[in-house]
């Protein structure tokens, strides 16, 4: 997706704790680069070819060649909507203004401001990052936080920190859902973003087979200098016919309009292509403005729907960014080519994080049954931002 802080559960360790249920295999695999003149081979082909004269490129991951918001659509088309056990936006929460995380659903410290100061960092010499490599990834645990700035629990939606979407957001993919109220939910502390099979018109005035969840933060920020945390579960209702599913926890278009404005895929799951790996991505513009992307699929042992997972992202200043799978190191991405000059814009404050459970779409189309009578959910147990 064109674009994604940090989601934990109780009972899992904070800091890079492997989750016992579910915990990643990794094998070797290429970080890559897709630029705008390059037509995609399907995965695992091993070779695409270029139709702008430049280098052919292994691609890894599908790319995003248009932004879901570049398609005319609003973002959103309702105002903050309250949920069944949320937080009314403008209402007064002392819990959740000076509780603890164990008495709120999302807590900040008085002490503790909720928008981090962002930090500037300096700037270093581009290099070119289209560098594949197929070496074994190492097995490296993040260092240590050095302070929380905010985390949330999911033991209510808070309608003053999440903004629930109710659109067809997603067109420019090609995407299938209508996003809608009624698939977010907040039960047993976890965030349930659910898709289904049903029929509905979308405000926009587009009818459409599949509806979907996806929520926007709102007054929290992510700086360099600070990681992001999250512990989630895809679970369709048939693992073996899941395909179209597209996971995501994600941001994009900070710093100005997508692709400049630049995308970190904090996670994404494309079961159309491959259920047994997860994809961690970034976007931004080259100097001739087209789109380029840097990722990296990461091969599981196992379909990524057998179990939990928690993902970490540390937001180094200058351009430092890592991505952490089960506690292991899997991806990391120190310069790039882009039209501002490396490290912008991943050197500027995030202010929306995005998480959503997108249907077909470029990753590839719903597979039959998919969604099942029940439906396929996402479950985000925790989302924690710190210092680094």
């Amino acid at each position: 997706m064109t674009a994604l802080v940090t989601i934990v559960v109780a009972a899992s360790a904070l800091f890079g704790a492997s989750v016992g249920d579910g915990g990643a295999q990794l094998v070797g695999t290429a970080a890559v680069v897709a630029t705008e003149g390059v037509e995609q081979a399907p995965l695992g082909n091993g070779s695409a070819r270029s139709s702008s004269g430049r280098s052919p490129l292994v691609i890894a991951g599908p790319r995003r060649s248009v932004d879901p918001e570049a398609d005319g659509e609003p973002s959103s088309t309702t105002a903050p909507i309250t949920l069944p056990g949320s937080t009314p936006a403008g209402a007064v929460d002392s819990a959740v203004v000076a509780g603890s995380a164990s008495e709120a659903g999302s807590s900040v410290a008085p002490s503790e401001p909720l928008t981090a100061e962002a930090t500037v960092p300096r700037a270093i010499t581009s290099t070119s990052s289209a560098a594949s490599s197929a070496e074994a990834l190492p097995s490296t645990s993040p260092r240590a936080a050095t302070g929380m700035v905010w985390q949330e629990n999911f033991n209510s939606l808070d309608a003053r920190r999440w903004q629930v979407e109710h659109s067809t957001y997603g067109d420019g993919n090609g995407e299938r859902q209508c996003y809608r109220p009624e698939n977010v939910r907040v039960a047993g502390g976890r965030l349930i973003l659910t898709a289904s099979s049903e029929t509905v018109t979308c405000p926009n005035g587009k009818t459409r087979s599949v509806t979907s969840g996806m929520v926007r933060s709102r007054g929290v920020t992510f700086s360099p200098g600070q990681a992001i945390e999250f512990r989630v579960k895809l679970t369709p209702p048939d693992p073996a016919n899941q395909a179209g599913l597209w996971p995501a926890v994600w941001a994009s278009s900070w710093a100005w309009s997508w692709p400049r404005g630049g995308e970190l895929d904090f996670l994404e799951v494309m079961t159309a292509e491959d259920p047994r790996r997860a994809v961690f991505s970034l976007h931004y513009a080259d100097p001739s403005g087209d789109h380029e992307l840097q990722n990296k699929a990461v091969a599981m042992s196992n379909r990524f729907s057998d179990g939990w997972h928690t993902i970490r992202f540390d937001y180094g200043h200058n351009g430092n960014l890592s991505w952490h799978l089960d506690g292991n190191e899997v991806f990391s991405v120190s310069a790039a080519d882009t039209l501002q000059g490396y490290p912008a814009p991943f050197d500027q404050t995030i202010e929306e994080i995005k998480i959503n459970l997108a249907v077909g779409g470029t990753p590839g189309p719903l597979a039959s049954g998919a969604l099942g009578a029940s439906g396929a959910t996402f479950e985000i147990d925790y989302i924690k931002v710190f210092d680094l």
